[in-house]
């Protein structure tokens, strides 16, 4: 019970330093807004001070590229000018230029930032038309625009807004899995340790499974996926009651299914889901008691006469998985998840089977009514978004 709570106590600190940290970053994106807004306007209304005739006008404001708007907008290169705003009825407005857009060239030229864009700027004369690359929504267009000339000095202008976006959910992802479940491993550990075998018991605080799982968006922040884990341990040590023997002991335990999720974004970095798995689990134990000698002209009497036995036991169940996660996003494809289940299994036999040939299987008489019910606890990369 002490460990359980350290867990959930560990993961709600956890919690509360994504959520402290994200309003630190949301604080200073907000400075960083207010003093690019500073720069952005004066470089337009800079712009607007010449009083040349064919003074090249677009409309547009303008801001260098930083790298975390470039991971948000998924957005590959080093370089490049972004469109923070538009002027109505201006040269962008009509050729449908918008916020966010990334200006990446001008006539073949590469546009580094806004000083590069002010210098081919000036080298146009209104009227023109160029070729312009420009990246929008992870593609890369191409447009042709006829430069305009700009209104009067008085003329009042309006730059277009746009409503306050709608927080991304993401689309898919996958990862690797490394996931702590507690089951209840007693009546294995009173199978296993029993004097005739006399191995050590496996762990009663948990087991580490690891695997692999994803999901992909199926709309309206709904996540369908799947996932499996697994665990296995080999032991081995001499038959006591013949050290011509060895006996060898494995043991396999799997947990899998369909996935359906709910993400519930807070914020553009900390994602949060409720979801359900639904699926399969299974414990198996494989012994075999061996000399190792084998001839192929006295195998019939090796099979029948001798102490080599080997044979397979089989748990089956369904189960289902309640579980929440909480996903912190350090780049546009790579994020820290944590997440707290647990796995309710219902058990298709009361008893243990031995594995027969094809699927032959064979009840163990006297055999427990095994659970499979614990909490699981993942914490782990996730790779997309």
């Amino acid at each position: 019970m002490r460990k359980f709570m350290f867990i959930l106590l560990a993961l709600t600190a956890f919690s509360i330093m994504l959520f402290a940290q994200e309003a630190q970053i949301k604080e200073a994106e907000k400075e960083l807004e207010e003093l690019g807004n500073f720069n952005m306007n004066f470089k337009f209304n800079r712009d607007m001070e010449s009083d040349a005739a064919d003074e090249p006008y677009f409309g547009l404001y303008l801001e260098d590229l930083t790298f975390p708007k470039a991971q948000e907008l998924n957005y590959p290169e080093s370089y490049g000018v972004l469109i923070s705003g538009v002027v109505k009825d201006s040269p962008a407005w009509q050729y449908r230029l918008r916020e966010d857009d990334i200006i990446m060239q001008i006539n073949g030229k590469e546009v580094t930032n806004y000083a590069t864009f002010e210098k081919l700027r000036k080298g146009l004369r209104s009227g023109d038309q160029i070729a312009m690359t420009i990246f929008r929504d992870g593609k890369v267009e191409s447009l042709d625009m006829t430069i305009g000339t700009r209104g009067e000095s008085g003329e009042s202008i309006s730059v277009t807004t746009t409503k306050k976006k709608k927080l991304n959910a993401g689309f898919l992802g996958g990862t690797w899995i490394p996931m702590w479940i507690n089951l209840d491993m007693k009546d294995i550990n009173d199978l296993i340790t029993d004097e005739a075998l006399g191995f050590n018991e496996f762990r009663e605080d948990g087991l580490l499974q690891q695997g692999l799982g994803g999901k992909i968006t199926i709309g309206k922040n709904y996540f369908l996926g799947g996932q499996i884990t697994w665990y296995k341990d080999t032991k081995a040590k001499t038959n006591t009651n013949d050290p011509d023997y060895h006996i060898w002991l494995s043991h396999e335990n799997s947990l899998g299914g369909v996935t359906l999720d709910k993400r519930i974004p807070i914020s553009k970095k900390l994602i949060t889901s409720v979801g359900l798995m639904i699926g399969g689990a299974h414990h198996k134990l494989e012994f075999l008691n061996s000399n190792s000698d084998y001839d192929w002209n006295n195998l019939p009497d090796t099979i029948t006469d001798s102490n080599n036995t080997h044979f397979l036991l089989n748990k089956s169940y369904l189960v289902a998985q309640p579980r929440a996660e909480v996903m912190y996003r350090f780049l546009s494809w790579l994020g820290l998840r944590a997440e707290v289940g647990y796995v309710f299994g219902y058990p298709l036999t009361k008893d243990w089977r031995v594995q027969g040939l094809e699927n032959d299987s064979y009840e163990v008489t006297g055999s427990p009514d095994t659970s499979y019910d614990g909490l699981t606890v993942t914490i782990g990369p996730w790779f997309g978004f």
